[in-house]
């Protein structure tokens, strides 16, 4: 039964996920699933300006199980145990080829919490998008992400999110770093919007 091919094939496609069990990715599939998530990223990966972005495949491999397993989740009522990658947001292959599955993470996020705000799932998908901001800015997250924005330095990467944030103006969310900002700027200032400024919250004697 080629349970995950079919579930990522849609979720790429269509953006549904539509599952009747708990989802595995067995060594049977995985050459199949593997393929589908490389021709996915080609397309993914054209409309980032800049240099070249390399594909890496076990980070978008882990992305993919995540949002499969955060989606069973969702609709099964399971309790949630830790989730997470193995990867770390350390370099533009992994930022965007991670991208990839977790794009479709906020969306589940968002039922998530309209369903049960304090639940273990819930609080596990905020770190997550947290950590993976190119993906969490799509999530409307109060306060602020946990990983840098500059997203190691890739021009292409932080054009991608200016474009994202402005859809969703968090202030906590505009870069620090003068470049990564500056294409916030410029991409808010295109859209006729002013940049959101964030005010840290103050802290007894400050």
């Amino acid at each position: 039964m080629a349970q995950f091919l079919e579930w990522i094939s849609t979720v790429m496609s269509r953006g549904e996920s539509v599952q009747d069990d708990p989802p595995t990715l067995t060594s049977h599939e995985r050459p199949a699933v593997e393929r589908i998530l490389r021709e996915f990223y080609e397309e993914h990966a054209l409309d980032i300006a800049g240099p070249p972005i390399p594909f890496d495949l076990p980070a978008a491999t882990e992305a993919a199980e995540l949002l499969a397993h955060s989606c069973w989740l969702l609709v099964s009522g399971d309790e949630a145990a830790r989730l997470g990658l193995k990867c770390q947001p350390s370099s533009p292959s992994i930022h965007l080829s991670v991208d990839l599955g977790l794009r479709f993470l906020p969306a589940v996020y968002r039922r998530s919490k309209s369903q049960n705000p304090d639940g273990k799932l819930t609080l596990e998908l905020d770190r997550i998008l947290r950590m993976w901001p190119l993906s969490g800015v799509l999530a409307s997250l109060d306060g602020k992400p946990t990983s840098p924005l500059d997203f190691a330095g890739h021009p292409g990467l932080q054009l991608l999110y200016a474009e994202r944030l402005v859809g969703t103006g968090q202030p906590g969310w505009v870069p620090e770093s003068e470049t990564a900002r500056g294409w916030s700027e410029r991409v808010f200032r295109e859209r006729g919007k002013p940049l959101p400024q964030y005010v840290a919250e103050k802290t007894d004697g400050a």
